[in-house]
């Protein structure tokens, strides 16, 4: 707020009270009363009440829109507001709109001191005949929105609008004080930005925009004319922006305001004749005001979540009220980091595959790794309100609207009340995250049988009685048994290392990774990266100390997560480590033109060691088929034919959840990550949601926006894994298992320095039934890791035929030589 003074002279003053206060209690009054109320009136009474009326005015900051850009800084995606307005300097406004203006208002606003005490008895007398004319000068209008503005009850906006002898003169002493401190220029301007043009447009910068489409600077003299005739009747122009109403009394006014002009000598009979026949010429700009007015309706998502981000930062406000009225009020303007071509392309390849009245969703989020910055958020599905032609809910509850096509749903961002869609193996990239960061090299070999009998217990309706390799006991009247994972397709291979495992999207390979690392470390990877798990018992259990024993599910991805927080996850394994906080802006600069740079600037950390987050890039290159330097893989990687016409560096992964429940291809590059999916918002747990070619189609997808997003950008790669976390460091060898007494292995393993037990379960190998043939880990490992002694099923062992060698099979690998093809 700034206080507006002006230098006081005791004498002067005395004497403009003394006429003044005469003069504007008689005139001030008849402009009000009937002339025969006012002979009662003692002039003594109006020199006391001018006198005690104030001088000084506080001028109050005007709400102005905030705007919305694109990351161009000119395509404008949506404005906030309270009141439309943005303020403009005089200078910045036509000529012709003043002369316009003060011919429609005060012509003779340069003559008089902020009274034009002349007016006022015409008006009195005009008043008295049966005409009601106004009497306020220009600068009386100004004081009079200005007071309006300050006020901060209804009392005191009712006391500064209603017709009434004392308002006017208050106006009248504020207007002559005015006029010593502020320059005609000054009030002019204040008053072009106040004034109110109707169809929400405050001020001449919103009503040129709102009507024609332009600045104020390059309005003509019929579009000045049009705009002048709206502060006294703003009613004039109600309807006419939608195509409807009538333009008979708008048009008669600029008319009249035009030979007003004429008249005054603004300009030429000629000009005033050659506009005065011109139509009305509306062009109007729709105004977008938030995120249910964004065209094109697929950008709504992106605005969602930037009012969201806007809403929970503490920058703009202690409270998320103050933050929003900022916002609406503060005439920012912001340059989003949403790249419109990316975001229309990827919109387009979504609806390619995958049309807006299903009830899929398929969605992409792409952002920048090492800032944070979200390019697009695409998903087919229009964002609007209007659900009432919807189609039906795919989960039957007919009791509430479905999603598709309309819905404001933030599907691709989540919150607390959204918590996303189950990310399958995508979640492995985080248990080998804790892996690597453990000191596990990618040389680690864990066997990858078809079915894996693991160490994390199962009870009651979660068992499968089907699986009958694994144990089943009963533990206070409760069954029991090991959880026991499946590759998919059952195909099991030799030990494999963390290329092999996470390229071919081995489960029972992941779940063993999971046993020696420990679910807390996964889960602490993946929040490291960004996943937030929204409403997950992963949260609790962590806080409680449980999620060991409780979460063993938790590398196959059981949990839910968004495509934004899978983008942004992966972005920190392509920025070596550096994790980002996701980041709807590039730049917020005030209505005083100052640049908010702590506001927007990226908010990052270090999440893991360089040379960690290098090496999983690694075994992600494998997913997509990309043997780099450095990168061992083997088999075929589960993306690698739909990445194959890539060309540049990648990697990535797939995830299926479990009953095929939502599909994922997530792909990054060095300056570039694309997560994208499908599943059913109206219902998550709905099997077999990921058909086959829905999973084509979220491959195909994803890897299209992902190019369509690298296409302008230099190409950049990764430095290849250092020797440290290709073979280790500070490893101790673990012995060698040949066919022999569990314990006795057990003891042995134990006795090199690592915390040994046996496995659940009993595994293909060519020993004895009963018998320890191999580790889990085999080869290397870090001192104290966890590992597992591996027992025979008799499977593949033969009774030698007499007179052979008493000898036996050498060990083992955990499953045979089996190869398949990859599985999530």
């Amino acid at each position: 707020m700034e206080t507006l003074k002006r230098d006081r002279s005791p004498l002067g003053d005395a004497v403009a009270l003394l006429v003044c206060g005469v003069l504007a209690g008689i005139l001030a009054a008849a402009a009000a009363f009937p002339l025969a109320g006012l002979f009662g009136m003692a002039a003594e009474n109006s020199i006391q009440s001018f006198e005690s009326l104030p001088t000084e005015l506080t001028q109050p900051v005007l709400p102005q829109t905030s705007y919305v850009y694109a990351s161009d800084g000119e395509t404008l995606i949506t404005s906030f507001y309270e009141e439309n307005r943005r303020e403009v300097a005089l200078t910045d406004v036509s000529p012709l709109m003043v002369e316009a203006l003060l011919a429609a208002e005060d012509s003779k606003f340069y003559e008089h001191n902020g009274v034009d005490w002349a007016g006022i008895v015409r008006a009195a007398v005009a008043n008295q005949g049966g005409d009601s004319q106004g009497a306020s000068t220009l600068t009386m209008q100004f004081v009079r929105n200005t007071l309006i503005y300050s006020a901060s009850t209804i009392d005191e906006v009712i006391a500064a609008s209603e017709d009434t002898y004392e308002r006017k003169l208050s106006e009248a002493r504020y207007a002559m004080a005015i006029e010593e401190y502020m320059s005609k220029e000054e009030i002019l301007e204040g008053y072009l930005n106040v004034i109110y043009l109707g169809n929400q447009a405050y001020g001449v910068n919103a009503g040129s925009w709102t009507y024609f489409n332009k600045s104020p600077s390059e309005l003509t003299l019929a579009e000045a004319a049009t705009l002048a005739s709206l502060p006294k009747f703003p009613s004039f122009a109600d309807g006419l922006l939608g195509g409807e109403g009538d333009d008979t009394q708008i048009v008669e006014r600029r008319n009249w305001v035009i030979q007003r002009m004429a008249d005054l000598g603004s300009i030429s009979q000629a000009e005033a004749d050659e506009a005065i026949a011109l139509p009305l010429g509306l062009n109007p700009r729709a105004e977008r005001n938030e995120c249910v007015d964004v065209s094109p309706s697929s950008w709504g998502f992106f605005c969602d979540y930037f009012k969201e981000w806007w809403a929970s930062n503490p920058a703009f406000g202690e409270t998320e009220r103050d933050r929003i009225s900022l916002l609406n009020r503060g005439g920012f303007k912001i340059v989003t980091s949403l790249d419109a071509e990316l975001q229309n392309e990827a919109t387009e390849e979504l609806a390619d595959e995958v049309d807006v009245d299903r009830p899929e969703a398929l969605g992409s989020v792409t952002i920048t790794p090492g800032t944070g910055h979200i390019r697009a958020m695409a998903v087919n599905r229009v964002y609007s309100l209007d659900q009432t032609d919807n189609g039906p809910r795919s989960d039957g509850d007919d009791s509430k609207p479905s999603n598709y096509p309309n819905t404001t749903i933030p599907l691709l961002s989540g919150n607390e009340k959204v918590n996303g869609y189950p990310g399958g193996s995508t979640f492995k990239m985080f248990t080998m995250l804790a892996a690597l960061d453990k000191g596990w090299p990618l040389e680690t070999r864990v066997p990858s049988p078809g079915q894996y009998a693991s160490q994390y217990l199962m009870s009651g309706d979660a068992l499968d009685d089907s699986e009958s390799d694994c144990q089943h006991f009963t533990r206070d009247n409760v069954r029991y048994g090991h959880w026991c994972p499946k590759n998919d397709g059952s195909w099991s291979a030799a030990p494999l290392n963390m290329w092999g495992m996470f390229g071919r999207s081995s489960n029972t390979a992941f779940v063993r990774l999971q046993e020696m690392v420990g679910v807390s470390a996964a889960y602490e990877a993946a929040v490291a990266s960004g996943v937030d798990f929204y409403n997950s018992p992963l949260n609790e259990a962590y806080e409680n100390g449980t999620i060991d024993e409780s979460q063993g599910t938790f590398t196959l991805g059981l949990h839910s997560t968004t495509p934004l927080e899978m983008a942004e996850s992966y972005a920190t394994v392509a920025a070596g480590g550096l994790h980002c906080e996701p980041l709807p802006v590039m730049t917020v600069i005030g209505a005083d033109g100052q640049e908010w740079t702590d506001a927007a600037a990226p908010q990052c950390n270090q999440a893991f060691p360089e040379e960690v987050a290098y090496a999983a890039v690694s075994a992600g290159r494998c997913v997509v088929g990309q043997s780099a330097d450095g990168t061992q893989c083997s088999g075929s990687g589960t993306a690698a034919s739909a990445a194959s016409g890539f060309g540049r560096p990648l990697f990535g992964k797939t995830g299926t959840a479990d009953s095929n429940r939502s599909y994922w291809f997530i792909g990054a590059t060095p300056n570039a990550a694309t997560a994208t999916f499908v599943g059913d918002p109206d219902a998550t747990h709905r099997d077999d949601v990921a058909t086959q070619s829905l999973k084509t189609s979220v491959k195909e997808a994803g890897i299209a926006i992902l190019k369509d997003a690298v296409r302008d950008l230099e190409e950049e790669d990764w430095p290849k894994p250092s020797d440290a976390m290709v073979n280790g460091k500070n490893l101790t060898s673990i012995p060698s298992i040949d066919c022999m007494d569990p314990d006795d292995a057990r003891s042995r393993v134990a006795n090199a320095g690592f915390e040994a037990s046996i496995a659940a379960g009993q595994f293909d190998s060519d020993c004895k039934e009963g018998e320890a043939f191999a580790t889990s880990p085999t080869g290397s490992a870090p001192d104290g890791a966890s590992v597992y002694i591996l027992v025979s099923n008799g499977s593949g062992y033969e009774e030698e035929e007499p007179g052979d060698d008493e000898t036996t099979g050498g060990p083992g690998g955990g499953g045979g030589g089996g190869g398949g093809g990859g599985g999530d």
